[in-house]
């Protein structure tokens, strides 16, 4: 259980039943992380907002987008993250072995070379923000990736460090 009272659909206001109704929409079911939020819709407005606008089809692409997140969520062991984000990437067509890997073993996955130099920039700005340097941007630039990518990249990591701290702050368990 997590520890905050969720705010369940049948108790939502209509303008936060109308929030809910989006997040299945895009999701297929509603997730525990948005019922906790639920006494907070403009948090969640805001959320979604700037979740579309980093995860979005831009100089990465979304699905590259996902898999930083879930290395992400696998390096801070967000559980609820974790399951969640590799049903997402299943949509996306990359099955569980391969997901599964993201999160636990990240430089063993069966994904490109210049994939997993993001994936070690994710690990090193997650893990050791303050250390990141020229030569880490540098890395990623000789990759292949552009600065608008390397860019989208920060987000996406940031995003999901955001998304790990309340779903483990809030102790929320794997959605059924």
């Amino acid at each position: 259980m997590p520890y905050v009272d969720e705010v369940e659909v049948n108790e939502a206001s209509p303008e936060l039943r109308e929030i809910y109704s989006r997040i299945e929409k895009n999701f297929g079911f509603l997730p525990h992380f948005f019922k906790a939020l639920g006494p907070l819709p403009e948090v969640i407005q805001v959320q979604l907002q700037m979740t579309g606008a980093i995860m979005r089809e831009g100089a990465l692409p979304a699905t590259v987008k996902e898999q930083i997140g879930l290395v992400v969520s696998g390096i801070n062991a967000s559980a609820y993250c974790i399951a969640i984000h590799m049903e997402v990437l299943r949509q996306f067509g990359i099955e569980k072995p391969t997901a599964r890997k993201l999160a636990t073993n990240y430089m063993d996955a069966p994904v490109d070379a210049k994939i997993k130099i993001l994936f070690r920039f994710a690990d090193k700005l997650t893990k050791m923000p303050a250390d990141i340097e020229d030569s880490d941007a540098e890395e990623v630039l000789r990759a292949g990736w552009s600065k608008a990518a390397l860019r989208e990249a920060v987000l996406t990591v940031a995003l999901f460090n955001y998304i790990n701290r309340v779903s483990l702050g809030l102790g929320l368990v794997v959605d059924e």
